[in-house]
């Protein structure tokens, strides 16, 4: 009993909120103890804070078919694993291995196929597969099923091509306004949201249009139009569209880009924690948010234990610029518990190992970890070498731009050329206050300003007294 239990709390523990949700829509279940024990299930996914155990006297074999009616449901509208089936028969078809079970599953799905889902593309490309195989085997009959399901939808398929194509431009030039701050794309939002809301569009291309959308608003700190957008898909997850456990930690992990603009901490906590839940490429992406939203909240601990649970993550990925944040959080919660020397090793191996890329993805988190240790060390001539040594002073001036810039580096070598008898105190005045003129200060803003303060005023409290005083 004891270990059924245990793996069904295993399993409730599991379950996301809109998942929950999707589940509640869908159970009609007569018998009074499986209600107890499904509604127990949702309760505890819904809550942020508490877990309620299951009722050990209620027959173990209710549990398990409450167990197993959860995963059924779930997995058949996981767009993930009808991704995979799809591929999968895909390769049967190509190689000559695809079985009579196989074949008659794919033509009763296409037989009864109404509206387009998220993998209507892939679907269709399998059925031109397919029509082939039937062909040649002169199996007429099948194969005008096949025939009939193309003509029906090969509108909808060359529209959805199109869109997908049109797709790829926004995204090329979205993801180069973040990145370069280079160009306008305010124009792209009508189009895509048309994209995004309309049920006639498969739902790959929907996705995509609202993935765009949120990053188009994060662009332009448009956090209305992004908490309305994601109320909007919020909706669509509750009734199982667009629906796989990789996608919902994709939107909760925006959640928490928007809940941390908006200084919403605890939410954006909740929801960083649900975005890594599922283990998936961009795992260590979300490990990095949640860190990120963890140091904001003055939890340091919590944050050295999250870092510590994906340390192999970080050492297998080939993602650079996850890579380089992960190890930048690691250098500074070192530096946090005091542990300097350990920090300043592991910033100057890192630096040495990944010179490159280090200055191609994320010179500034990096730097701004590694002069925060060498601060605390009050290794000033250091920090004034690198600065000098990597050309970080043009980099900061482009950096400067940015709408969400905090001024750690510029701070931290005006510090040291101080210390260094570089500066004297009255300029050393005007040069902390020079990078916070004209910025408009949000209170998360302020809030990342003042740790910063916090942390340079163990050296010198004088003058960073006086420039917190000034925010």
């Amino acid at each position: 009993m004891k270990v059924r239990l245990k793996k069904f709390t295993e399993l409730s523990k599991s379950i996301l909120p809109h998942e929950a949700r999707y589940l509640a829509s869908v159970c009609n279940f007569q018998d009074t103890e499986k209600r107890e024990i499904f509604n127990l299930l949702v309760e505890n996914a819904l809550s942020e804070n508490t877990f309620t155990p299951f009722d050990e006297k209620i027959d173990k074999r209710k549990y398990n078919y409450i167990k197993n009616w959860v995963e059924k449901k779930l997995s058949q509208i996981d767009v993930d694993l009808i991704t995979e089936w799809i591929m999968l028969y895909k390769k049967k078809i190509l190689t000559d291995t695809i079985s009579a079970e196989e074949e008659q599953h794919f033509l009763h799905h296409i037989e009864n196929y109404k509206n387009l889902d998220y993998n209507f593309q892939n679907l269709y490309e399998l059925a031109r597969e397919y029509r082939a195989y039937l062909l040649i085997r002169m199996r007429y009959k099948d194969h005008q099923i096949i025939a009939d399901f193309l003509n029906q939808y090969s509108n909808h398929y060359q529209k959805a091509k199109k869109i997908q194509d049109k797709l790829y431009l926004a995204t090329g030039e979205i993801t180069n306004q973040y990145t370069l701050n280079n160009n306008e794309t305010k124009y792209w939002e009508k189009w895509l949201y048309k994209v995004f809301s309309t049920a006639t569009i498969d739902g790959r291309n929907r996705y995509q249009a609202f993935v765009l959308l949120a990053f188009m608003y994060t662009n332009y700190n448009n956090s209305n139009n992004l908490k309305k957008l994601f109320d909007h898909i919020d909706s669509f997850f509750s009734q199982g569209e667009m629906y796989s456990r990789r996608l919902l930690s994709n939107y909760y992990a925006n959640r928490v880009l928007l809940h941390s603009k908006e200084n919403e901490l605890a939410k954006a906590e909740y929801f960083g924690f649900l975005s890594i839940r599922q283990n998936n490429d961009d795992t260590l992406m979300y490990v990095n948010n949640l860190i990120a939203i963890l140091l904001k909240n003055n939890k340091p601990q919590k944050a050295l234990e999250l870092l510590e649970r994906f340390r192999t993550l970080s050492e297998t990925t080939h993602n650079y610029h996850q890579k380089i944040s992960y190890t930048s959080y690691h250098i500074r919660l070192l530096t946090e518990f005091n542990q300097w020397t350990q920090a300043e090793t592991m910033a100057r191996q890192f630096l040495k190992k990944y010179e490159d890329e280090i200055l191609k993805y994320r010179w500034h988190h990096f730097f701004t970890s590694f002069f925060n240790v060498l601060i605390y060390k009050e290794k000033y001539e250091d920090v004034l070498e690198l600065f000098q040594k990597y050309k970080l002073k043009e980099r900061e001036i482009d950096h400067s731009k940015k709408s969400n810039y905090v001024p750690n580096i510029a701070w931290s070598v005006s510090l040291s050329k101080y210390m260094e008898g570089k500066i004297n105190s009255a300029k050393l005045l005007q040069e902390i206050k020079e990078p916070i003129k004209g910025i408009v200060l949000t209170e998360s803003r302020r809030n990342l300003m003042i740790q910063v303060i916090d942390h340079l005023s163990k050296n010198l409290p004088e003058a960073f007294s006086k420039l917190k005083s000034h925010l």
